[in-house]
């Protein structure tokens, strides 16, 4: 969903790179984003996020991290690991996650994750709120930054 409107954003002179663990979702946001233009900018990676090292990044090489509707489904503290480990000093991780009232999209309400347990998981692994966004009427957001506050 994110991927190919965020190849649009960082142009030619940029990349964007999606990961997931289901080679199926890959393969269609490769053919989408030939589609639309930026296959040159856009490049996939399977990849078990809750692994050490899972994304095979190298360490503080990407400047925005976006994770979305995925720490409900996870392990919230080895995915937000991996986020701040491959974040740059100056750049900054996009948590995207369902808000934890009902509503008529998206999984059951016991299934999600608050909003404090992500800020306080992402503080343990090293990043700090810097804004919170609601992205719609069925998610909260937040944008964190590494360091302390």
């Amino acid at each position: 969903f994110y991927l190919v409107p965020a190849a649009k954003l960082v142009g030619e002179s940029g990349k964007a790179i999606g990961i997931d663990l289901l080679p199926d979702l890959l393969a269609e946001t490769e053919n989408r984003a030939a589609r639309e233009g930026v296959g040159t900018v856009v490049q996939t990676i399977r990849a078990n996020l809750e692994m050490k090292n899972g994304s095979t990044l190298p360490d503080r090489s990407t400047d925005w991290v976006l994770v979305a509707n995925i720490l409900h489904q996870s392990d919230p503290q080895k995915i937000l690991s991996e986020a701040s480990r491959i974040v740059a000093d100056a750049g900054a991780v996009l948590a995207i996650e369902w808000d934890t009232v009902a509503t008529p999209l998206g999984p059951p309400a016991e299934q999600r994750i608050a909003k404090q347990q992500v800020e306080e998981i992402a503080k343990a692994t090293g990043l700090t709120s810097d804004t919170a966004f609601a992205p719609s009427p069925y998610h909260y957001g937040f944008i964190f930054k590494l360091g302390t506050a």
